[in-house]
């Protein structure tokens, strides 16, 4: 079958020819539909993760899975032709946080998919057959996979972390993939919705999909956040940057007895927030499930109005140039064709080889 692999951290991913895994007892064999392109993916990439002079290379990252069951292992549950989610937490349901109903916070990982196990950059996986969840009738392959990292993400952060409720405001820092999805989420529950970000197109996705302000990040982010809401400041603020500067900023948009959750990460230690962190910012398997129900409903978009002309230009190398500057917020390939696509407004789809799409990752 073929892979896309990490050779060496830094440099552009490899195709190789791998041999297709067979599933052993209670696994599934996925076929590898959609995977998406996450910022982790690029910090796993360069090698950047805390785990990452541990990984064996070469490596399969790819971690926003979906598929189709092409086979089963003995005893294993499922039928094929099964659409899937992969969940990339394999935890081992023996330990004391896995008792205690926090498997992502597992002590005895059987696999972390993508990240210190093989991933979906590859046209099939095999999976334990506890590990993969519905993927509903009316979400296409390229859309499922971000169910289980920035949909999921969203919907943990704001319901499970952030009890958002009806009535309620809610400031998102940063209007990426998963700040664009907490808007869709809180619009949900009933909350007013306000994004902050340093460039202008990812505020105009944010009021494409539904925020009801959009302001720059600085001083106008706490004077728009403090006028619309009366002088109080937002009830919730989830910060998807995740570093010193923009947990300051949230503390600076969040109302006197008001809530902020964490949600990005950075892994340099300079900018590590100045917080304890008390819990796992990754979405449990119930969560994904409720999320790509939101999904299925067209609550919870996964493709932000993506734009239906190819980008022009040619070689994955310059479109995936969009994406580290952040001119596309969701990203990801659909095995066997397609796509990388730009999911804001003003910015065209980029459509390229699914083979390409994953190069375009180890370059950014």
């Amino acid at each position: 079958m073929r892979a896309m692999v990490i050779e060496r951290y830094g440099a552009p991913l490899a195709p190789r020819d791998l041999p297709v895994p067979v599933p052993g007892p209670h696994e599934v064999l996925v076929r590898v539909l959609g995977c998406g392109v996450c910022r982790t993916d690029l910090k796993i990439v360069s090698g950047a993760m805390p785990f990452s002079h541990d990984v064996p290379l070469p490596h399969v990252p790819g971690h926003e899975i979906s598929g189709e069951i092409a086979a089963l292992g003995a005893g294993a549950r499922g039928a094929v032709g099964d659409r899937v989610v992969v969940f990339n937490y394999w935890s081992c349901g023996r330990c004391v946080q896995c008792q205690a109903g926090e498997e992502t916070l597992c002590e005895h990982l059987r696999g972390w998919v993508g990240f210190t196990s093989p991933g979906g950059f590859q046209e099939f996986l095999a999976v334990p057959d506890d590990c993969v969840l519905p993927l509903p009738a009316t979400v296409r392959p390229e859309h499922g996979g971000p169910l289980s990292c920035a949909v999921g993400t969203a919907f943990h952060a704001t319901v499970s972390r952030g009890g958002v409720r009806a009535g309620e405001t809610v400031a998102v820092l940063g209007a990426g993939g998963v700040g664009l999805h907490i808007i869709e989420v809180a619009r949900a529950a009933g909350a007013g919705t306000f994004a902050v970000d340093v460039q202008p197109h990812r505020l105009d996705a944010a009021l494409v999909v539904g925020a009801d302000a959009a302001f720059p990040a600085g001083a106008e982010a706490v004077a728009g956040v403090r006028q619309a809401t009366g002088g109080r400041g937002a009830d919730l603020v989830l910060d998807t940057v995740g570093h010193d500067d923009s947990l300051l900023a949230a503390s600076q948009l969040v109302r006197t007895g008001g809530r902020i959750v964490l949600v990005g990460y950075t892994t340099r230690a300079e900018e590590y927030p100045r917080l304890p962190s008390h819990g796992p910012d990754e979405p449990a398997r119930d969560e994904i499930e409720r999320a790509a129900q939101l999904r299925a409903r067209h609550i919870a978009r996964s493709d932000h109005r993506q734009l239906p002309q190819r980008d022009p230009r040619s070689g994955a190398g310059r479109s995936c140039a969009r994406a580290r500057v952040g001119l596309a917020t969701t990203n990801g390939f659909r095995a066997g064709g397609s796509v990388m696509r730009a999911a804001v407004p003003g910015c065209s789809a980029m459509t390229v080889p699914a083979a390409a799409a994953v190069q375009m990752s180890a370059r950014l």
